[in-house]
C-alpha cells in the first residue's frame, strides 16, 4: 500500500489511500470493510487493558455494521442513516488495531498516546489522543468489555488543542 507516509509512532502501519486503488472508491471500501475492519478488527478480537473491545454491529447498513460506518465516515444528519465518507478516517483504519493493543512504550521508546478518561452519562469513556500523528480513539468502558465508540483523524488545530486540554484537566485531577 501507500508507503510515501511517514508516521511518529512506530506501531502504526502506512496509511491505505483511495490512490492506493486508483481512485476506485467501491474496490477502496471494500479492502477496508473486508480486509481491515473484519480481519483486523472484527474477526482477531482486539483487547486493551485485558478485556475484549466489541464493536458496535446493530444497526446494518448496506448490509455492513453500524461500527465500520462510525470508523470511516461523518454523520452530518443523526436523522438520516446517510453517512458520507471521511478519507482520513478511512484511510487510518489499520491503526486501530496496533494504536490500541501496542505498549508503545516499550515498542517506540515513548508514550505515542495520550490515555484518559472522562465520565460520559453513566459510563467511563477511555480517550486515546496520538498527538503528533492526530489520532484520537475513544472506548467506552463496560463491566467485561470495552466498546469502540469511535476513532478519527484531528485534521483541526482548535480540536486537537481542545482534547489536550482535556487531556492535561485529567491528569490534574
Amino acid at each position: 500500500m501507500n508507503s510515501n507516509n511517514i508516521n511518529q509512532c512506530q506501531a502504526l502501519p502506512p496509511i491505505i489511500t483511495l490512490d492506493d486503488f486508483y481512485g476506485d472508491f467501491e474496490e477502496y471500501d471494500n479492502y477496508l470493510y473486508n480486509e481491515i475492519f473484519l480481519k483486523e478488527l472484527y474477526d482477531y478480537k482486539v483487547h486493551f487493558r485485558g478485556k475484549l473491545v466489541a464493536l458496535k454491529t446493530f444497526p446494518f447498513y448496506n448490509d455492513r455494521e453500524d461500527s465500520y460506518f462510525h470508523l470511516t465516515c461523518k454523520n452530518f444528519d443523526k436523522k438520516s442513516q446517510e453517512r458520507l465518507p471521511d478519507l482520513r478516517r478511512g484511510e487510518r483504519l489499520c491503526w486501530l488495531r496496533p494504536s490500541i493493543e501496542t505498549d508503545h512504550t516499550q515498542l517506540c521508546n515513548q508514550s505515542c498516546f495520550l490515555v484518559y478518561e472522562r465520565p460520559y452519562k453513566s459510563n467511563t469513556r477511555i480517550c486515546l489522543l496520538n498527538p503528533v500523528d492526530r489520532y484520537f480513539i475513544v472506548l467506552e468502558e463496560r463491566k467485561n468489555y470495552y466498546l469502540l465508540v469511535t476513532a478519527f483523524y484531528i485534521d483541526y488545530d482548535n480540536v486537537l488543542e481542545k482534547k489536550l486540554k482535556e487531556y492535561h484537566k485529567f491528569k490534574e485531577n
